[in-house]
């Protein structure tokens, strides 16, 4: 595997954290030589020890200097080591919120369609969660391999400066627990990353019998052992595949460890051999035994930080790859011309064509039709039919893949993205119901006026918003919802005219309504609708409905089958024509007179 998402998580740190990069590198050099400091010490201060009892001298003052420079050595190494652990939780902290936010401006930026690919929704379950700690990992590894590298090398030294077959022996044991340490790191992220689609499973399964808005169906239709089965038999799976790969590993591991103990048998013989042969003292002794276990120790350490790295490099490799939009993003960069304003022309869609990612059937075929300035459409047909795929084309949440959308003449692609979504308003039919306060609710639409409070007075009195907010003590700071805290349960009604509030705050030029009353009764549909036709006259709209009745409003009915259009005109050109729109008009209105 390549270095490169190493580096460019260290440059990432260096921009941000620079201060935890230098002091990190300087702790790890001052921890690396401490393990030779501390046994040279240890070596002078027993022959010291070994000479005072002998009789050779009677110099304690050095022998008490040897002693304090040891307690320094072994004092510095936790004081640094603490110092360390603060540093490192205090840029954990504040780089936990950085890469937070990287990858929510990344899911919020990327386009709409991606949602639909189940590969994007499994890396964003890979790479989101504890981003902190599994972004610094690899580079506290690093430094641990450098720290260990330099522990490695003054111990080396040593050894050879006594016998070079001491300092080969303690090498060579260290590689195959370097081997197994690199297999398994691999076959762990391999497994993390297979199980991934039932993890979401799992967790799905869990947040069904956690959140608010299913307890009630949990209940009524007696759920809770049927989702408890369901996720306890993802979640077991997987517990299941992670629990047979770690057999494995503390299996080969229990092997790794004989064959490094037999190493150490024979790299005491070989100290007992240069002891017999060679002039050393009894701390020169005690200090080969303490390079020897060093040594190992240090390679030990570095076989296992090797292997983790590695393992750490390629969660970095999923975040740098998830990072970086052009993976996922695959259309073109829009322009920066501004949009109409105000529109003369209106809006035209040429030749239209659009299909899912992975689907081998155009969910658009040749779709042509032009909205005036001014002119309300509405779009209706049987589910499947592809407005609603039409509309969020025209919306820019899709890409136009064949065909063009021009407003004015200037293609979509040529306006600023920024442009475009400020001069658009759309309510969906499954509008987001914010946790929220009531004046934050509306707001949302157009943040850049927030503080316009006459503007919030006008579109709530317009909508009828006014009416209940009005009995709330708070007023327009009441909270909505009761996820956190508690606040007020509104109709679906009521937020429907929330909704719209919200749509006509935005002021924007171009407004679209995907079947937004579609979960709302009859009384309340027909006021909603009622307060559309009002609210949308000599405005540019278009809107998609499943009452044939409700189309009757608009200006022009566009009629699609198929993912084409295949009829268009007002609704008594239409019933005249005898074709699909009046097959699907006296189809709803005998439901209604039956």
């Amino acid at each position: 595997m390549k270095n490169n998402e190493l580096l460019q998580a260290i440059r990432y740190i260096w921009q941000g954290h620079r201060t935890w990069v230098i002091v990190t590198a300087v702790i790890s050099l001052l921890l690396g030589l401490a393990p030779i400091v501390n046994l040279w010490v240890a070596k002078e201060l027993i022959n010291q020890v070994a000479d005072l009892f002998s009789g050779a001298h009677d110099d304690y003052v050095a022998a008490f200097q040897l002693l304090l420079l040891q307690f320094l050595v072994l004092l510095a190494a936790p004081l640094l080591g603490k110092g360390q652990e603060l540093l490192d939780k205090q840029t954990d902290l504040r780089l936990d919120h950085d890469l937070q936010r990287t990858i929510l401006e990344k899911t919020t930026r990327v386009p709409l369609e991606l949602y639909d690919r189940p590969d994007f929704q499994h890396a964003i379950e890979r790479v989101y969660g504890g981003q902190a700690q599994r972004f610094l990992t690899p580079i506290k590894q690093s430094m641990d391999i450098a720290r260990n590298l330099i522990t490695l090398f003054s111990f080396l030294v040593y050894l050879l400066s006594v016998h070079w077959s001491l300092a080969l022996i303690s090498v060579v044991a260290a590689f195959p627990l370097l081997l197994v340490l690199r297999i398994f790191g691999s076959l762990r992220f391999a497994l993390m990353k297979a199980q991934t689609p039932l993890a979401r499973e799992a967790n799905y399964l869990k947040q069904l019998m956690m959140e608010r808005q299913a307890a009630k169906e949990v209940r009524l239709f007696q759920l809770r052992n049927f989702l408890l089965g369901e996720w306890s038999e993802r979640f077991q799976h997987n517990q299941q595949e992670q629990l047979r790969l770690f057999k494995r590993e503390k299996g080969m591991l229990a092997l790794t460890d004989a064959l490094t103990a037999l190493f150490y048998v024979g790299a005491a013989g070989l100290i007992i051999w240069v002891a017999r042969t060679t002039m050393i003292t009894i701390g020169d002794f005690v200090a080969l035994g303490q390079a020897v276990q060093g040594t190992q120790s240090a390679i030990n350490q570095i076989s296992v930080q090797v292997a983790r790295l590695y393992e750490s490099r390629l969660y970095l490799a999923d975040f740098f790859k998830f990072a970086d939009e052009s993976v996922f993003r695959n259309q073109p960069v829009r322009g920066t011309a501004p949009f109409p304003v105000p529109m003369r022309q209106g809006v035209s869609i040429e030749n239209l064509s659009f299909r899912y990612p992975g689907s081998e059937r155009n969910a658009l075929r040749n779709v042509s039709l032009h909205i005036s300035p001014g002119q309300r459409i509405a779009i209706v047909g049987e589910n499947g039919s592809g407005k609603t795929t039409l509309v969020k084309c025209l919306m820019g949440l899709y890409p136009v893949q064949e065909g063009w959308i021009r407003i004015d003449g200037v293609p979509m692609q040529e306006i600023a993205e920024t442009e475009w979504f400020h001069n658009l308003t759309v309510i969906f039919q499954d509008f987001k119901r914010y946790d929220f306060t009531v004046r934050q609710n509306i707001v949302i639409g157009q943040l850049a006026a927030a503080a316009d409070g006459e503007r919030l007075e006008t579109v709530a009195e317009d909508t009828g918003v006014k009416t209940f907010v009005s009995r709330f003590s708070a007023g327009y700071d009441t909270f909505l919802g009761r996820s956190f805290r508690e606040g007020e349960d509104l109709s679906g009604g009521q937020w429907q005219k929330i909704a719209l509030a919200r749509a006509l705050f935005s002021e924007g030029q171009l407004l679209i309504l995907d079947e937004p009353t579609a979960a709302l009764d009859p009384q309340a549909e027909r006021e909603v609708f009622e307060q559309f036709d009002h609210l949308t006259r000599g405005k540019t709209a278009v809107f998609i409905s499943h009452r044939m009745a409700a189309a009757r409003m608009a200006d022009r009915i566009i009629v699609m089958r198929d993912g084409a259009v295949c009829e268009a005109g007002s609704h008594d050109e239409l019933i005249a024509l005898d074709g699909e729109y009046k097959r699907l008009f006296m189809m709803q209105a005998e439901w209604y007179h039956e």
